[in-house]
């Protein structure tokens, strides 16, 4: 199939806003495969790094919104846990709110390793971020901290009917 877009003045913000979900993908794409190349030897997989960074991150955080953060599944997310366990990286304490559900929270035994993974990613960082300045760059994760958080809310809980999706 190809799209044959007009040429003028608006023809250049046409197509990058068309490219804008593609380029973010290619973004988070090469972030990703620049940091797992750099923890290659490490002993987790990247799957379980990012898990074990988003519990440092939200400390007695429980399953179910690890599984959120992560866009995967609590039983999914549950046997990343027991692994990251079973490695004495985090441990599990009961909710003092829900004796069911537990909280996670990153062990002592994990502290070397996030150390470790945390400068592996401000190496990734670097490389992203080379040739801008650091006006550039605060400018940059601030509005890309706007598209999420534009992003995060449901499309009905807008203010704005004319924004909200229509019933089909």
């Amino acid at each position: 199939m190809v799209i044959i877009m007009n040429s003028g003045p608006d023809a250049v913000s046409r197509r990058e806003r068309l490219r804008f979900g593609f380029l973010m993908a290619d973004v988070l794409r090469l972030l990703r495969a620049d940091f797992a190349a750099r923890a290659r030897g490490m002993p987790l997989t990247p799957a379980l790094h990012r898990l074990l960074i988003y519990i440092y991150r939200e400390p007695g955080c429980r399953q179910v919104e690890l599984a959120e953060l992560l866009n995967i599944t609590p039983v999914t997310v549950g046997r990343m846990i027991d692994r990251l366990e079973k490695q004495q990286l985090v441990r599990r304490e009961s909710y003092p709110d829900d004796r069911r559900a537990s909280r996670v929270v990153v062990d002592e035994g994990a502290k070397a390793l996030l150390t470790r993974l945390e400068a592996m990613a401000e190496q990734t960082r670097e490389r992203a971020f080379n040739g801008l300045t650091e006006p550039q760059r605060d400018e940059f994760l601030a509005v890309l901290a706007r598209i999420r958080d534009n992003l995060a809310t449901s499309p009905m809980d807008d203010p704005d009917p004319k924004r909200r999706p229509r019933a089909r």
